[in-house]
């Protein structure tokens, strides 16, 4: 199979960014504008390629082809929906080097770059933020292209550092694993499951009556329900002494989070005070069900859901959540709170 590297340059400002967006919502707003495309060629040749020259590019190529990028969500978005093209196979050592390395290591490009005793990323982006393509002075436009170019040689390297054993490689991606990390990547850039508007709309807003319900059944703020000793004190009133945990430095403190047992037993309780007043310290504390609603809302308006999965992001291989949506952990229906489940029952098939 023809391998070919590839990584976008694009158009971002301190607004439009990915620092304060989505990658979908990034590549699929009507802001998007491509700089260009750095290649390189199964052959080794590296290019740099105007966004008129991708399409030709692309179909020109033998196929089959194995499309390797740096985070190849992004790149593979941008192909399918800006220029409707697809590989064969998509390689990433973005998800590669999650395997390869344990969560001490940084697995930016850079940071990849420099474990593997390679060369520096050189992309400019302090000297093109803000400026489209057509902005920029023909010195400053080179060294993007050199970038760009000179990415897909670093991304090249690491990817055959983590496939065939490297003296800084402690674990060699096991080949098998390949197409999972293809399934993993398509899900996300060639999307085709649907939002219902109106359902996401419903579950929004059934969400905010039933936390708003839940507060002025307490006759609570929901600020007041985020402060510990607060809702301690709330706690102790209805006789109930406030678990607590040490941390790992050995401190001791309240263990009110979602993910502590003792506060689980509190939502789980016979006694439906106790058991309110715990939920409404978890709504108070997490808007998440009403911010990924609205989020997979907009999605929705812009076309079919891509699912953003990270592959072998926990630290037991399995998938994690991305793009501030994870598809793995909504609630399900249940029919003795017909609320839950709405975001799942709103998403369908095409």
């Amino acid at each position: 199979m023809n391998v070919v590297t590839l990584d976008f340059e694009t158009y971002f400002d301190v607004d439009y960014t990915l620092k304060k967006m989505t990658t979908e919502e990034y590549i699929r707003s009507p802001r998007f504008d491509p700089h260009g495309a750095g290649v390189r060629d199964p052959d080794g040749l590296l290019m740099w390629l105007r966004p008129n020259m991708i399409p030709s590019y692309l179909n020109g190529l033998p196929r089959p082809i194995a499309m390797l990028c740096h985070h190849a969500h992004f790149d593979g978005l941008i192909l399918h929906h800006w220029f409707d093209w697809r590989p064969d196979a998509w390689l990433d050592t973005l998800s590669m080097g999650r395997v390869v390395f344990d969560g001490t290591v940084k697995l930016g490009l850079a940071s990849l770059a420099e474990k593997l005793g390679l060369a520096a990323k050189s992309v400019p982006y302090d000297l093109f933020k803000g400026f489209h393509w057509h902005e920029l002075s023909t010195d400053i436009q080179q060294q993007v292209a050199n970038g760009a170019m000179h990415d897909c040689e670093l991304t090249w390297q690491c990817c055959q550092a983590m496939l065939s054993g490297h003296p800084m490689v402690p674990y060699t991606f096991p080949l098998p694993e390949l197409p999972v990390v293809d399934l993993t990547v398509r899900m996300f850039t060639e999307p085709s499951l649907v939002g219902d508007p109106q359902l996401l709309g419903k579950a929004w807003e059934d969400e905010n009556a039933s936390r708003e319900e839940l507060f002025a059944r307490l006759g609570v703020r929901p600020e007041q329900l985020r402060q510990d000793e607060t809702f301690a004190d709330m706690l102790r009133e209805l006789d109930i002494d406030p678990p607590r945990k040490t941390t790992g430095k050995g401190n001791e403190k309240y263990a009110f989070a979602k993910s502590d047992w003792a506060m689980q037993d509190l939502v789980t309780s016979g006694d439906p005070d106790v058991a309110m007043l715990a939920e409404a310290r978890l709504k108070a504390q997490s808007s998440i069900y009403l911010s990924r609603t609205e989020r997979i809302g907009w999605a929705a308006s812009r076309g079919p859901l891509p699912v953003y999965l990270s592959y072998a992001a926990a630290h037991t291989r399995r998938w994690g959540g991305g793009d501030k949506t994870n598809y793995q952990n909504w609630p399900r229906s249940d029919p003795a709170q017909p609320r839950k489940g709405a975001l799942r029952r709103a998403i369908k098939a095409p």
